[in-house]
């Protein structure tokens, strides 16, 4: 399991290997529960992330823990450096080379008027047509987890995962392999975003970078217009 705002590596992981990945709402609450109810469905849970570094391995604790954490990464390491031969870089690089180069530029706006985080969701929900292109890059998907919902990849357009009228959060998905997420932060006056683009197998991670720095600059200009809608940079 990993929160909706956390990296899409492992869904690409998992999908390769045909192992199952739940995505969830941001926070150990969920990811908790999720994992708790696959259990019950037969499951053997091996992992829950969160993309703010939280960890929980196996199924002792159904939460974030370090200590646990610890310990399966110590294991992984004497197998990495004793049974392979690798150093942990060279592990890691492996796995880039086999899934592609998962970059991510995540960051926030201060915003301490919430009616401007509703005005920003509804011009992106544009009365319910939401839109097919931002600048040059093409848009494939769309989910919208506040009120009444939406998510274009399912046949009835309902999304799976909870709504929020209050926290709605926007996820978009471009043709290029960039996941682009949008949501108020639920206890500070943040406007947050979380874009990360999924390179091919075989491309160098500066090209990724590079990539998807120009495309940060052209959403976040043309989906929440910063100067126009008095928003603050850090």
């Amino acid at each position: 399991c990993a929160s909706a705002v956390s990296s899409k590596m492992l869904g690409a992981m998992a999908k390769e290997e045909g192992f199952r990945f739940e995505e969830t709402l941001t926070g150990f609450k969920w990811i908790g529960r999720r994992a708790g109810e696959l259990r019950e469905e037969g499951y053997r849970v091996l992992l829950g992330y969160e993309e703010a570094i939280g960890f929980c391995c196996g199924e002792v604790i159904s939460d974030k823990d370090g200590i646990s954490g610890a310990a399966v990464f110590a294991e992984l390491a004497y197998w990495v450096y004793v049974d392979q031969g690798l150093t942990l870089k060279q592990w890691l690089n492996g796995l880039y080379e086999k899934y592609g180069e998962f970059v991510s530029n995540n960051g926030y706006f201060f915003c301490y008027d919430p009616a401007v985080v509703m005005s920003i969701i509804d011009k992106m929900r544009n009365g319910g047509k939401y839109f097919d292109k931002v600048g040059k890059y093409e848009v494939v998907g769309i989910r919208d987890l506040g009120v009444p919902g939406y998510d274009s990849s399912k046949a009835d357009k309902v999304p799976t995962l909870p709504l929020s009228a209050s926290s709605p959060m926007i996820s978009v998905t471009f043709a290029n392999g960039t996941v682009a997420q949008f949501r108020a932060s639920g206890t500070e006056p943040k406007f947050k975003y979380y874009i990360e683009m999924a390179g091919k197998p075989g491309v160098k991670r500066d090209v990724v970078e590079q990539e998807l720095k120009e495309m940060v600059e052209v959403l976040l200009e043309e989906l929440l217009k910063p100067d126009e809608n008095g928003l603050v940079r850090p």
